[in-house]
């Protein structure tokens, strides 16, 4: 099995379509098997999980995650929360193959989005080729992407919801997570993750990147004007950067910069209603 998430294609061995989450199959490229796969990961289900060799380098640790390095290979041993009883170890081989071994008594939590994606690492990868993950609410409008950011609870998709239900040519693609990459000619675009949270709203689908809008509450509708700089702030609370990685991290950082100077970004405070998309789209659409 083969999984397209952006440029990257995946195969996928030792596993079944019954293992894998619904949203991830979404991105199922069976019916254009010619694509060469950039990443080929086998799947172990084992009783125990293999011990690492001692070739590799604890790099980070966390309750429910250690990373290790040999070289420029990486590999992870992972937990849920803050259980330090681990369920799958990742392992890259080389920089195509990857071996995942899976704790075999809980093989049908695999079907959890979160569990899945964790084994794949896939962060890592798509920041290789300038993808990075945001947590936001992704609207589409009029072909182009808007995406809503910003913590938890702070209204994202109710607002992307009220944009679908008062302004026409609108629709969510995931309500919970984006990605975003860098295109060769400079351009950005903003495509569909297999996860999206408690919104249950998930699509494959990628559109030009118009502008990304931080999101704030308030009484009153109104644009608020902030600095270059503390949207860059903002976007490092956002984005998902593996910090352990010195390396990584700064090519992290050069591309939210670029980001910053090149798409439109601003933070809207509002309340939840049904008026409250009418100032935010007369703004993001002024000619």
């Amino acid at each position: 099995m083969k999984l397209g998430i952006s440029s990257l294609v995946l195969e996928l061995r030792g596993i079944t379509e019954y293992n894998i989450p619904a949203n991830a199959l979404l991105f199922n490229v069976k019916d254009d098997d010619s694509r060469i796969s950039d990443l080929i990961y086998t799947f172990h289900f084992l009783d125990k999980l293999p011990q690492l060799d001692l070739f590799w380098k604890l790099k980070y640790q966390r309750p429910n995650l250690l990373v290790f390095a040999a070289g420029k290979r990486e590999a992870r041993i992972i937990g849920v929360g803050d259980n330090s009883i681990p369920y799958a170890e990742y392992e890259e081989v080389d920089d195509r193959n990857i071996n995942v071994y899976f704790f075999k008594a809980i093989q049908a939590e695999l079907q959890i989005d979160t569990i899945f994606l964790s084994c794949l690492s896939l962060e890592r990868h798509l920041a290789e080729r300038g993808c990075y993950i945001l947590h936001c609410a992704f609207l589409v409008y009029k072909g182009q992407a808007i995406l809503f950011s910003g913590p938890s609870g702070i209204g994202k998709s109710t607002h992307a919801d009220l944009w679908c239900k008062n302004i026409s040519n609108c629709h969510i693609v995931n309500g919970d997570r984006c990605l975003i990459c860098l295109n060769k000619d400079g351009t950005y675009e903003a495509c569909g993750w297999p996860i999206c949270g408690s919104s249950e709203i998930c699509f494959k689908e990628h559109y030009p990147l118009k502008a990304i809008v931080f999101m704030e509450q308030s009484v009153i509708n109104h644009v608020v004007e902030e600095s270059l700089m503390s949207y860059y702030k903002r976007l490092t609370a956002q984005i998902t950067i593996n910090h352990w990685n010195v390396e990584a991290t700064g090519k992290a950082l050069d591309w939210m910069l670029k980001l910053v100077q090149t798409i439109k970004i601003t933070t809207y405070a509002c309340n939840m209603n049904s008026d409250a998309p009418v100032i935010l789209h007369d703004y993001l659409f002024a000619e």
